[in-house]
């Protein structure tokens, strides 16, 4: 434990001592995570934004002109039984009228074309289905059941290319965290090898010393592989105190004002609050690993014990 203490003791020396390196190592390793903190937060915002897209798409089976209400609620129920639905809603032609008027209440225009006639706008299903994945295959099914030729239309298409366009979206955000991330991350190793490195030299004749009077490659390693993971872990705290400022910021209205948000589409606060452990949890962890990695490969480099 004395030996343990005395090898934290050197390595916080060595960072109090390299002064203006120690900052801008920790300034590097600050921004890196930062970045990377604002990708993995941007990513979470896409993937929850898509779930929340995915649940609210729906395929709309309009039927053909003056199909009797009871044969449709009869398909209703056979095709309720199809795996992948979630749950399916009946439309008739009277709702139909009632949801464009409502739509459209301020646009006389749009109202007139329609006026009050219940025959002008086809009676529906609205089918829910549990992952935007099984759409084609759910309705493929669908239409299979349809025996009597009772549908016209569906929205198939439009909703397939909205979740392509989605997917396309979750791949390119991805893309970029990962290549941003890597970029970034490799800034702050190459940071923080240097830095140790000038403290190697500084130290060289305190190093030679210590090799004299018999202290072994890993004692004199270790304070070096410390002080890389004290800037990583300074880092990681500036990082999370920058994004909890910055979180503040956010929740305390600004979307909910300027983008219109409403109080259902934010996160609960034990969600938020589980969110910024997580992110502090990954930066302590990333700063931990950059910085002690670096520091390894920098001694074995240019420490000759």
């Amino acid at each position: 434990m004395e030996l343990f203490l005395r090898i934290i003791k050197t390595a916080w020396s060595g960072f109090r001592r390299n002064g203006w390196l120690s900052f801008v190592a920790t300034f590097t390793m600050m921004q890196a995570l930062l970045l990377i903190t604002l990708l993995f937060s941007l990513n979470v915002a896409v993937n929850r934004t898509i779930q929340t897209v995915n649940d609210r798409i729906d395929v709309a089976i309009f039927f053909k002109e003056f199909v009797p209400e009871t044969d449709i609620l009869v398909f209703k129920d056979e095709i309720d039984s199809v795996p992948g639905v979630k749950a399916i809603n009946f439309i008739s032609q009277e709702q139909a009228l009632k949801n464009y008027q409502a739509q459209n209440l301020i646009d006389e225009q749009l109202q007139d074309i329609i006026g009050t006639d219940n025959n002008y706008l086809p009676a529906s299903l609205e089918v829910k289905i549990i992952h935007p994945d099984r759409i084609e295959e759910v309705v493929t099914q669908i239409i299979s059941y349809d025996t009597n030729q009772l549908i016209a239309t569906t929205t198939f298409k439009d909703n397939q290319t909205m979740i392509n366009q989605l997917r396309k979206i979750n791949r390119t955000v991805g893309l970029i965290n990962v290549l941003l991330g890597f970029i970034f991350i490799i800034i702050a190793l190459l940071i923080i090898f240097n830095t140790i490195r000038i403290a190697i030299f500084t130290r060289r004749e305190e190093i030679e010393i210590m090799k004299l009077v018999g202290a072994t490659d890993w004692y004199i390693r270790w304070p070096f592989i410390i002080e890389g993971m004290i800037y990583g872990i300074v880092g990681a705290i500036w990082a999370f105190a920058t994004t909890l400022v910055g979180y503040l910021a956010i929740t305390s209205g600004v979307l909910n004002k300027y983008l219109s948000l409403g109080v259902s589409d934010l996160p609960t606060t034990d969600s938020r609050i589980l969110l910024l452990v997580e992110l502090l949890i990954m930066q302590l962890v990333l700063g931990i690993i950059v910085g002690g990695a670096s520091s390894l490969f920098s001694t074995k480099k240019h420490l000759r014990v």
